[in-house]
């Protein structure tokens, strides 16, 4: 009885560790404007669940549309990037597929191409977000009511 007890509250502990590192502050490490049609955003973390990923983008859209403006009337594409073990170059990765920016003279300015959610915004259509996890692709939309719906997923 003792041990399943302990491993009752051993499971409890890692699901709160878990809880808390997710609910920790998201970090823009980087943004990159074509300043035509798309917008990178390289984050050191995203929130666990979908709807909080999208809440934490919808948050700080506003924000990011000012800074980084993109022309009016066509299709937008914001894609938030996850930067995982940090920012590289091609002679330590030469064989990954890396997104590089202009960032000085700094010689690590690449990360590996992940893009756990995409922002998709087209003129008088509702906006998309496909989320990627390492299983599948979700997809959803923010209705003009300012809902969230799920629309399909993705293998």
């Amino acid at each position: 009885m003792k041990n399943k007890k302990k491993r009752l509250i051993g499971i409890f502990v890692i699901i709160a560790m878990c809880n808390l590192w997710s609910l920790r502050p998201v970090k823009i490490l980087h943004v990159y404007s074509d300043f035509n049609s798309s917008v990178f955003v390289v984050v050191d973390h995203l929130p666990w669940a979908d709807s909080d990923k999208i809440g934490w983008f919808l948050s700080r859209r506003e924000k990011l549309m000012n800074d980084y403006p993109l022309i009016d009337g066509i299709p937008h594409s914001y894609y938030i990037m996850d930067v995982g073990e940090g920012f590289t170059n091609y002679k330590e990765n030469p064989k990954e597929d890396l997104l590089c920016f202009s960032m000085g003279k700094n010689e690590h300015n690449c990360i590996i191409k992940n893009y756990p959610m995409v922002m998709s915004e087209r003129p008088y259509e509702n906006i998309h977000f496909q989320i990627s996890s390492e299983w599948a692709v979700y997809n959803y939309e923010l209705t003009h009511e300012g809902k969230i719906e799920y629309s399909h997923r993705e293998r």
